[in-house]
């Protein structure tokens, strides 16, 4: 690898590389990887995430500090990230399908799980004390890593990040890029975490406590008060904790439209109008979209499908037990008042 200082005389010169991609932020320095010539990285295709395909096709390593970053994009013209769509999700909801979805259009650069995203989140999470929207010192960072992520302002990006983790970002995004389109997506907790453990099968204890240990220090905090089970609890948690982040983050916001993995089932058509619409493109490729919906034309079936063949796991229900523990701790520990609303999020009352 070749590491770069701009620091000492380097400009960045090779940011405006097309094979030049932003792979992680750490607290003093930008991270870039070149990629291998003739390898579509943003192919959804066929590279279903894109964490994946960064790490196996990078052939050089390039770092910068923050400053020198920054003064590389005050040269260039003023971006608000009204060409980005970020869709929060807490996982197990349909927003790979999604992404698939979008990438059938041909209209957008479709980032499913960029690491860029995820480090800054990671990074955040990290902290002793929770990001709020008083953490203004970290704007021009987040507005850094994604116009770095979604380089091309001619371009219409769609972010789908890695679910979960990368919640701290809720707060900040708006602020940063007051332009960015913001999605939420989501799924009824019980058939969340039954399709979680149809995945994981026996390492769903072990990855349910995995889970919470990377979640913002205030969510952690919780847990550690709390924790109990099995594994069902730990991953209702986690969920619980991204559907309570967004439910916070929107006490005074409606410019964040959230989208439920059964409203999906129940009308194909009108969820993926929806969605094309918020994210910037025209209902004419609405046909290409749901074309995504077949089950071969799906990018990361055959891996999914592997995962669950080998998890072998009897017993996929959530306990009515389990559910009631949601509830008395989304009430007593995170202070949810159980209305409509929130039930309808929840799961409930028709779980």
């Amino acid at each position: 690898s070749s590491g770069i200082n701009a620091e000492y005389g380097h400009d960045l010169a090779y940011l405006d590389s097309e094979d030049v991609i932003l792979y992680e932020v750490t607290e003093e320095e930008f991270v870039f990887v070149r990629t291998r010539p003739g390898v579509d990285i943003f192919n959804t295709e066929v590279h279903p995430f894109l964490y994946n395909i960064e790490h196996s096709a990078a052939v050089e390593l390039l770092t910068a500090p923050h400053d020198a970053v920054y003064r590389y994009l005050r040269g260039k013209p003023a971006r608000d990230g009204g060409n980005i769509a970020y869709l929060h999700n807490p996982g197990r909801c349909g927003s790979t399908l999604v992404s698939a979805m979008m990438f059938k259009t041909k209209q957008c650069v479709v980032l499913a799980e960029p690491n860029s995203i995820m480090s800054l989140a990671l990074m955040f999470n990290r902290r002793d004390s929770p990001i709020s929207r008083k953490t203004t010192n970290y704007l021009d960072l987040v507005s850094a890593t994604f116009l770095l992520t979604c380089p091309d302002p001619e371009k219409l990006y769609f972010i789908k990040p890695w679910p979960c983790h990368t919640l701290s970002l809720l707060p900040l995004l708006h602020q940063a890029l007051p332009g960015i389109k913001e999605l939420f997506m989501y799924r009824s907790i019980r058939p969340s975490v039954a399709s979680l453990k149809k995945l994981f099968g026996y390492n769903f204890v072990e990855l349910g406590d995995r889970t919470v240990s990377l979640l913002p220090v205030n969510y952690r905090n919780i847990w550690r008060k709390i924790r109990c089970g099995k594994g069902d609890e730990a991953y209702s948690f986690a969920v619980l904790s991204c559907i309570h982040a967004y439910i916070l983050e929107t006490q005074d916001r409606d410019d964040i439209k959230a989208y439920s993995y059964e409203s999906l089932l129940e009308d194909k058509e009108a969820f993926t109008l929806g969605m094309l619409q918020d994210i910037g493109i025209g209902e004419e490729h609405l046909d290409n979209a749901l074309s995504a919906l077949e089950k071969n034309s799906q990018a990361n079936s055959d891996m999914i499908s592997q995962l669950e063949s080998r998890s072998r796991v009897n017993d996929l229900s959530v306990s009515s037990e389990v559910m009631e523990w949601i509830v008395s701790m989304a009430r007593d520990e995170l202070g949810i008042k159980i209305d409509s609303e929130c039930g309808k999020l929840l799961g409930f009352p028709n779980q």
